[in-house]
């Protein structure tokens, strides 16, 4: 399971760093079609609500039970209101903002595989896929409520040929290590 979460976080690292690293042109015009896609917007709005009531439904607290589970299905039921909800009255910097909502949530489903591979004392391959795990997380919280600072920090970027190089390198370095780490897992 640590593999598949590997490349859940590795795979997205690779593509975007190696597009920034050779062409950055290129990944410009592709963040600005993502930036604006409704598509985008709609395909990650739902996998975000619905994977929140997925965690809702899992975690096992009672005040929340109580009032999330009168019924079955009512999570998934109000994830999908919630979602077309979203789609419609939170169009701007949408696709974003969904991104982001997929980096926070990910990493509690994550941590349940790692927190049994973490050694007693010492470092281990498995702590590069946990850190990973949190700088994930505090993104995602960042990129949820300010979106469009994230969309602002990459025009900045990607407007600057030998930024976007080295930052593109940078996340290849960083997803070529979680990938080792997590076949080393």
């Amino acid at each position: 399971m640590a593999i598949f979460w590997g490349l859940f976080m590795a795979l997205p690292l690779l593509g975007l760093g190696g597009a920034l690293a050779f062409c950055p042109g290129k990944s410009r015009e592709l963040g600005l079609k993502f930036q604006a896609s409704r598509l985008a917007a709609g395909i990650l709005t739902w996998g975000a609500w619905l994977w929140t009531a997925y965690e809702l439904d899992t975690i096992g607290i009672d005040v929340f039970d109580r009032l999330l589970k009168l019924f079955p299905g009512q999570l998934y039921l109000m994830a999908a209101v919630l979602a077309y909800l979203t789609f419609v009255w939170m169009a701007p910097s949408l696709s974003v903002r969904a991104l982001m909502a997929i980096l926070m949530l990910f990493p509690a489903s994550l941590f349940r595989v790692t927190r049994l591979l973490v050694p007693a004392s010492g470092f281990a391959a498995v702590h590069i896929l946990v850190s990973s795990g949190y700088i994930a997380a505090v993104i995602g919280m960042y990129g949820m409520f300010y979106p469009w600072r994230y969309e602002k920090w990459f025009g900045i970027v990607i407007s600057r040929p030998v930024v976007a190089r080295a930052i593109g390198v940078g996340l290849v370095i960083w997803g070529a290590a979680i990938l080792v780490a997590a076949f080393c897992a």
